[in-house]
């Protein structure tokens, strides 16, 4: 993920527990708002709201902030030690062929990039506001936890969950259980509402929002689910629901890969966290196959003792299982395997002057050569006009970059030093906290303000 560490502010409120989380993302500082029950009762479960700080939405959000006064001072704080200066605005996505955009959701390298670009496309489609409800689910099918991407109007997410609606909420009930739209006159005519749905009615046409269309987002077995909220400023009877309606079918697309980037973020992390290597991963895919060790060793031209005493016993250790065939197991079941066996070819930028681009963070590029420190991988760009456009915003010559080809798991955003070599990209050593000048002092640190005169 392209988000560095956060900042974090616990407050204890009443009954409440409120966590702050500020970050610098892709595409601005992104802030988190977690709040949970000290009581633990039935049907009071954690909520996150995740927005971009940026100054429309800070002031929407915190109009909406039942502890305002508690939480004003810490969240400003928290924003403001967040902040990156160097970071380089992209502006807003431009929308062409919707199904592209959607495409491109994938590649989005955190929640504050997939914000953009949620609402670059429900605003080309009909909609002027729009969130996603990703909700974890119990066994018995209780809520267990909602996170909420907030696209605009952050004050209606905060009356939502301060005021506990997604309890009651007929939408999202309606989404847990259905496939199929949800539209605003589904729940009947507005006059003829009572209790929360009528307050859910009334503070909905308060901020502009007279219809609406929910799209659920399923995964085959998972106990998760997401629901797609977007709505436009005119009524039911003012034919507001008409463009929502014409556009189902990139609402459900827009869901469905939403729900898709969080589940493919969960089981990188996880692959990630387990320590797993890419050749731990082959030689469990081949245990799955029904291979021996001895055809695995030969096939990936090691020694059968290396194999039994050192790789196979890394790998248990690592899964915390006793025989490679439990580890194998264990491996199917949180997905590591389909990550291993569903793989993709992306785009790494190669510079024989300045070596491989390791990162471009806030405008900033890493290169093999010059700034290798702690990186041992590289950013992999899903095409070759997506590699482009990063050496423009870093302002480096074209002339001097090839695009080489990298295959890598499907979920990846880098390549690592192994991956890159396959491609005939030379190794680096990310230990190096230096690799030295080039004659022309391109591509390393300048006087601030004074880039040198050939980087452009």
């Amino acid at each position: 993920m392209f988000s560095n560490d956060p900042q974090i502010a616990t407050l204890s409120i009443g009954r409440e527990i409120v966590e702050l989380r500020a970050r610098q993302g892709q595409a601005g500082v992104l802030l988190e708002r977690e709040s949970r029950s000290q009581s633990r009762r039935r049907g009071d479960v954690p909520v996150t709201q995740v927005l971009l700080a940026n100054d429309a939405n800070l002031r929407s959000f915190m109009r909406g902030e039942p502890y305002q006064d508690v939480v004003q001072p810490t969240l400003s704080h928290l924003v403001q030690s967040a902040q990156t200066p160097t970071v380089v605005d992209a502006g807003s996505p431009r929308i062409g062929d919707p199904l592209e955009a959607i495409r491109l959701l994938a590649h989005a390298q955190d929640e504050s990039a997939l914000i953009g670009q949620m609402m670059a496309i429900v605003r080309s489609h009909g909609a002027n506001t729009a969130f996603f409800v990703l909700t974890e689910q119990a066994r018995d099918g209780e809520q267990q936890s909602h996170r909420i991407l907030a696209g605009s109007d952050t004050e209606v997410t905060q009356l939502y969950v301060a005021k506990k609606w997604y309890a009651t909420d007929p939408f999202l009930l309606h989404a847990s259980r259905s496939h199929l739209p949800f539209f605003s006159s589904d729940v009947g005519l507005f006059e003829n509402l009572s209790g929360s749905w009528r307050e859910m009615g009334e503070v909905s046409r308060h901020f502009g929002m007279g219809s609406w269309i929910v799209m659920p987002a399923h995964h085959p077995g998972a106990r998760r689910f997401g629901a797609l909220y977007a709505a436009n400023n005119h009524l039911p009877s003012e034919n507001g629901e008409e463009p929502l309606r014409r556009n189902r079918l990139i609402f459900q697309l827009l869901a469905a890969e939403l729900l898709n980037w969080y589940a493919r973020q969960e089981k990188a992390l996880a692959l990630k966290i387990s320590g797993l290597t890419t050749l731990d991963l082959q030689i469990l895919n081949a245990i799955t196959r029904g291979e021996r060790l001895e055809s695995i060793a030969e096939s990936l031209s090691i020694s059968l003792y290396a194999l039994r005493r050192q790789i196979v016993r890394s790998i248990n250790a690592k899964l915390r299982t006793k025989t490679v065939v439990d580890a194998a197991r264990s491996a199917s079941e949180q997905g590591f395997l389909a990550i291993a066996s569903e793989r993709k070819v992306g785009y790494v930028i190669h510079s024989a002057r300045c070596g491989t681009l390791l990162r471009e963070n806030y405008g900033i590029p890493f290169w093999s050569h010059f700034n290798p420190a702690g990186l041992d991988d590289a950013q992999v760009f899903p095409d070759v006009e997506t590699a482009q456009r990063t050496l423009v915003m870093i302002k480096f010559p074209q002339d001097e970059c090839e695009f080489r080809r990298v295959d890598v798991y499907h979920t990846a955003t880098t390549a690592s030093i192994d991956d890159c070599a396959a491609a005939g990209i030379p190794r680096w050593d990310p230990s190096t906290m230096n690799g030295g000048s080039p004659a022309d002092d391109s591509a390393t640190w300048g006087t601030l303000g004074s880039p040198p005169a050939d980087y452009h």
